[in-house]
């Protein structure tokens, strides 16, 4: 259902940065996670350039999960993920193995032609008066380049990340039955010509029983020579298997403990919010953790309502998520309820000069009032003030640009209290 937005956001993640240009179905979180990403390079001076190569065994699949009011859809498929990170000078390529899996959380609303935008829905810019559908408005006018911020595009791609996929790929035995032939074919025309050449010359048989003999001896060298070669094939397969498998759980022994989370989350948080959904949440944090990390103006993010010193995320040129979000801790205190997770990443630093990857987790606490019902069209990125009722990015204030009235995301949505590195 989703697999052309699968296909189309990978080619434009890949494309922006380089262009510029947004991906279409990027969310409004995502969007703002991308531009302080890419403040972050250009303050460093670094060049990214992700990329996900297609394969000939992508085995593309969809998990979808229904809520009362919106859609959430885990699309996958198999490709080469590459991460290079450049200063012009020194370099870092991350490509561990040609096989990974590449996940996208796609989230489309039930009513999405009910007071939010569908991609195809006709929208008209403000300065020019353009008219076209609104995922061509995602990065402003087409026409005029007047940049304003628009409401999420239905569908939308909320987060995403890749792994390592440990098996060896599915067309990997069908390449061994191959060899194998081919070998035992080798093999026996080989036996087949010098077989009967020596029956032929050194036993002065006639040419038909040589014949027979030799292909008789042909058979039995060409069948011989195939279990053979696909007997070390299918030892290679399982070894491979194996050594694939025990790694993946070496690489992910920490994150045993994220398998409930989901579950666990949901019973904690529905009894206040019916139409809570993990999927939705834990893409909101992965897209707040990295707005966070790449920012220069954390203290008046609305979004962060702590007090730490967050300077350790000041080197970092990359988040790359793991794939997993633990619950740890969910309470009600007074009004509000609070949720602290661990996120597991990989995180990429660039400090003087040198690029180095740290696998590391953050712990992170987030809270909103108990009341708050959960509204998937909703961004601190693009808001309506209470007392004016102007329009400004919460994000990067907490009061209104217009009237100055001070501005409480945790009476709207989840906010930040607590950032720190898991020890």
């Amino acid at each position: 259902m989703y697999e052309k937005i699968r296909e189309s956001f990978l080619d434009e993640l890949s494309d922006y940065y380089t262009t510029g240009q947004m991906p279409a179905h990027a969310s409004v979180n995502m969007r703002r996670a991308l531009t302080e990403h890419s403040y972050r390079l250009r303050k460093k001076d670094v060049s990214y350039r992700p990329r996900f190569i297609s394969t000939i065994d992508e085995r593309p699949g969809e998990v979808r999960f229904d809520t009362k009011s919106f859609i959430t859809c885990n699309c996958y498929k198999h490709c080469n993920s590459v991460f290079e990170y450049s200063d012009g000078v020194t370099g870092l390529k991350c490509d561990e193995t040609t096989d990974d899996v590449v996940y996208l959380q796609v989230i489309d609303r039930k009513d999405a032609d009910k007071g939010t935008r569908s991609e195809d829905q006709i929208i008209i810019c403000p300065n020019c008066g353009h008219r076209a559908p609104a995922a061509g408005f995602v990065d402003g006018c087409p026409m005029c380049s007047t940049k304003f911020e628009i409401d999420n595009v239905f569908p939308c791609v909320y987060s995403y990340y890749s792994m390592i996929w440990p098996m060896p790929k599915k067309d990997f035995v069908n390449r061994g039955i191959k060899i194998a032939m081919q070998a035992g074919l080798g093999a026996a025309g080989t036996i087949l010509v010098l077989s009967f050449l020596g029956l032929l010359f050194a036993y002065d048989s006639r040419v038909i029983f040589a014949l027979f003999g030799a292909v008789v001896l042909a058979l039995m060298a060409g069948w011989i020579t195939f279990c053979i070669v696909y007997a070390g094939v299918a030892i290679y397969t399982s070894v491979h298997a194996t050594a694939g498998l025990v790694t993946m759980a070496a690489n992910t022994m920490d994150m045993t403990g994220a398998m409930a989370s989901q579950t666990r989350t949901e019973a904690a948080v529905r009894p206040l919010d019916p139409g809570f959904s993990f999927k939705l949440f834990e893409g909101k944090v992965l897209s707040y953790l990295k707005t966070l990390a790449y920012s220069d103006n954390r203290q008046n993010c609305s979004i962060y309502m702590g007090t730490g010193d967050l300077s350790f995320m000041d080197d970092l040129v990359d988040i790359r998520y793991r794939g997993a979000t633990k619950l740890e801790k969910a309470v009600t205190v007074g009004d509000y309820m609070h949720l602290v997770v661990t996120v597991f990443l990989d995180n990429v630093y660039y400090r003087d000069g040198k690029f180095s990857v740290v696998r590391e987790n953050f712990i992170v606490e987030l809270a909103r009032r108990k009341n708050v019902q959960t509204v998937p069209d909703f961004s601190a990125y693009n808001i309506n003030c209470t007392s004016c009722g102007g329009s400004f990015d919460a994000v990067l204030s907490r009061k209104c640009p217009y009237c100055g009235s001070a501005y409480d995301l945790s009476s709207e949505d989840w906010s930040v209290l607590v950032i720190a590195k898991k020890q």
